[in-house]
């Protein structure tokens, strides 16, 4: 049986002469599967160079952020170790204010887990590790609560201070100090709850502590009185005054002017009568006065 044959003619528009092929149909169906797979192998081929283009672009962006990440990490350790010396130096500093403050355990440092645990205060070598974020954010945390303890504690202290009568409320001459002495008036034998300072009529009269005025009028036999109250337990009286320049409620302030010597009430001459009280019990004020006497 003769081979079936097929023909194709290629007749150009610009030329007169024209192709002609002629080929089997075996043939054919190879050239065309022969496309087909020319065709797929050229896709695949395509396909990998272009993932081969992008691995290698994602390998130089890793390499790339790699070293980037390096550079801050080192950054970062730098600054970790500067921001842990700084620590260190403010627990120091903050454990010795603590000590000046009169605060017990002063000295103990925040309770750290895990092998830098040993800190200063414990005993034995003082070995500094890497730190964590959380241990550095737990030495911060200790350093903010000790440092407002200490300075909780110096502020009580420094008011404690601010409202103990330290000073002499007014310059003069003692005539009578605190206890038994004989009534200038009825001579008979009697407790004298405070000091007498003589004075000039209308020398002025100081706050001796910062406080609250409780009380301003007139007292039996102590005539013209002003009474504060300081805080802590401390109450002072004024008696015999001239005249009084506070009143009821106002805050004083040590070195405050609260009134003049005078000789008001049960007085023999002027001069001031100061008493101090602590706890509602008289104690000689010459425990207190820092300033004189």
């Amino acid at each position: 049986m003769a081979r079936r044959l097929n023909t194709v003619i290629i007749v150009p528009h610009s030329k007169a002469k024209f192709l002609k092929f002629s080929f089997s149909t075996r043939t054919g169906y190879l050239a065309v599967l022969a496309v087909v797979v020319a065709v797929a192998l050229s896709t695949v081929a395509i396909v990998y160079t272009g993932n081969a283009v992008s691995r290698r672009a994602e390998v130089r962006r890793l390499k790339t952020e790699n070293q980037q990440l390096h550079d801050v990490n080192k950054h970062l350790e730098v600054t970790i170790a500067q921001v842990q010396k700084h620590l260190d130096e403010f627990e120091e500093r903050t454990s010795r204010l603590a000590l000046a403050a009169g605060m017990e355990g002063a000295g103990e440092a925040p309770e750290q887990s895990g092998e830098s645990g040993a800190r200063a205060g414990r005993g034995g070598p003082y070995d500094r590790v890497p730190e964590t974020p959380k241990q550095i954010r737990t030495q911060e945390e200790w350093i903010a609560k000790r440092l407002d303890l200490v300075e909780s504690s110096l502020g009580a202290r420094d008011k404690a201070l601010a409202s103990t009568p330290t000073v002499t409320p007014v310059m003069g001459v003692i005539t009578d100090g605190f206890g038994r002495r004989k009534d200038p008036f009825t001579g008979r034998w009697a407790m004298h709850r405070g000091l007498d300072i003589a004075a000039r009529r209308g020398t002025v009269v100081e706050a001796p502590a910062d406080g609250v005025v409780t009380f301003v009028g007139r007292d039996g036999g102590f005539g013209k009185v002003v009474k504060i109250s300081h805080g802590f337990g401390f109450t002072t009286v004024f008696g015999h005054l001239s005249s009084m320049s506070v009143s009821t409620g106002d805050e004083v302030h040590r070195g405050d002017k609260i009134g003049a010597v005078g000789s008001t009430g049960r007085s023999t001459g002027p001069h001031l009568h100061y008493e101090v009280h602590v706890d509602g019990r008289a104690v000689n004020p010459l425990y207190y006065i820092l300033n004189a006497f």
